[in-house]
């Protein structure tokens, strides 16, 4: 098994307030989003659809550039300049809402504008886990899974005061925290790119070479599709169907939004640290991916039932926990199986599935619900997951195969 590269005892601390400082802004952010567009503005369905589109569909185009960008210079500026741009957004929004201007076409700017922004951010930061510590890469990166989701948690919390507080506090507050996310990562050192050979693809040669290295893995590929699959289906029913059905079938408000929220990434952090214990003894990463997406599914069946409240959010953490396993065991396979010239383009790429098919189910999930029921696009988003889980372990050797060392 394959340890990270030495590193300064003292890069750990500040990386993690940097990670927990985004997602703190993040879990403020995504709670917001959604109460702002079902709550303040009272728009339908099918435009929440559209936000979450704009939110996650920058992905799509720039989050490849974003890894090939952080491959070939000083990621450590890269995730400052992205941390000051990041608190922009949420600024204006507070400025609008302050002055009652708040709107559905400025929802679609702070969408556009902050999933753009993330594009450039999470490869950087996800490159640069193995350069600031020097434990082994499956326990950092349940170390950092677990940390961003427990720090996303308390964004989630602190949202759950929007219907008493308002939003213009909570949106500076989500301003505020990124800014000071970005002096923490000031302290860290300079981080340049990995020295390379001089004939090295460069340009769209290098982001293209990144996509060449990820087909050509037997292990990487499947886990990035399966990953698009996880977007496509699971993610665009999380973030489209569950708020809507909050609000219709279970009283709607702010506090049972930021519940439902609170106990899936609960979920994902219980899973994450008691992988974090296990560490090196999960022999059969992709086995284990492939588990948790088909105990989804059946999670995913239940909650199609529209059961009480306080069952729904059993099931919600239920369905965390396996997407818990999926993003730590995926991730984990994705950093050791690339090279290090390519690992912010390959961590992007692992992004890129996740973020990428969400936005493309979204819009299609929400227009199901509106034209069909809630129930009906959770079914549908279950079928699909099932055909492509049968199609990725029909294929490929992810049910078998066991995590082998990259090289340095």
């Amino acid at each position: 098994m394959r340890t990270s590269p030495a590193a300064p005892a003292h890069a750990l601390p500040p990386y993690l307030f940097g990670l927990g400082s985004w997602f703190v802004a993040l879990g403020i952010g995504m709670v917001m989003v959604q109460w702002i567009v079902a709550e303040m503005l009272h728009q339908p369905v099918a435009r929440m659809g559209v936000v979450q589109m704009c939110a996650m569909g920058p992905s799509i185009l720039f989050m490849l550039w974003g890894g090939t960008v952080a491959d070939h210079c000083d990621t450590r500026r890269q995730l400052l300049i992205c941390h000051g741009l990041a608190a922009l957004p949420s600024f204006g929004l507070a400025v609008l809402a302050a002055a009652g201007e708040l709107h559905f076409g400025a929802m679609i700017v702070y969408a556009l504008a902050s999933g753009t922004i993330s594009a450039f951010a999470i490869p950087a930061r996800d490159g640069l886990l193995p350069r600031v510590t020097s434990l082994s890469l499956p326990k950092a990166v349940a170390m950092a899974t677990g940390a961003q989701y427990l720090c996303q948690l308390i964004g989630i919390a602190l949202a759950t005061t929007a219907d008493t507080i308002g939003a213009v506090p909570l949106l500076a507050t989500q301003a505020a925290v990124m800014l000071a996310g970005g002096i923490a990562v000031w302290r860290l050192a300079p981080q340049p790119p990995v020295p390379r050979a001089d004939d090295a693809p460069k340009g769209w040669a290098a982001l293209w070479d990144g996509v060449r290295v990820a087909r050509s893995s037997p292990q990487i590929w499947p886990v990035l599709a399966l990953l698009f699959s996880v977007g496509l289906f699971f993610g665009a029913t999380f973030v489209v169907v569950i708020p809507i059905a909050v609000r219709d079938v279970y009283g709607g408000g702010s506090v049972r939004l930021a519940l439902v929220n609170f106990v899936f990434w609960t979920g994902i952090i219980a899973s994450s640290f008691a992988l974090m214990r296990l560490g090196t003894t999960v022999a059969r990463r992709g086995r284990a991916i492939i588990m948790a997406l088909s105990w989804g599914v059946l999670v995913l069946l239940t909650i199609s039932l529209l059961p009480p409240f306080p069952v729904l959010l059993l099931l919600v953490f239920c369905w965390g926990a396996g997407a818990g396993v999926t993003m730590t065991q995926g991730r984990t396979i994705v950093q050791v199986a690339t090279p290090a010239s390519h690992r912010s383009r390959l961590l992007a790429l692992f992004q890129l599935g996740f973020m990428g098919g969400t936005p493309i189910g979204a819009p299609i999930i929400g227009w199901i619900a509106y034209g069909w029921s809630l129930t009906g696009a959770i079914w549908l988003a279950c079928g699909g997951a099932v055909v492509t889980l049968a199609l990725i372990v029909t294929v490929s050797r992810i049910w078998r195969q066991e995590l082998r060392s990259a090289p340095a």
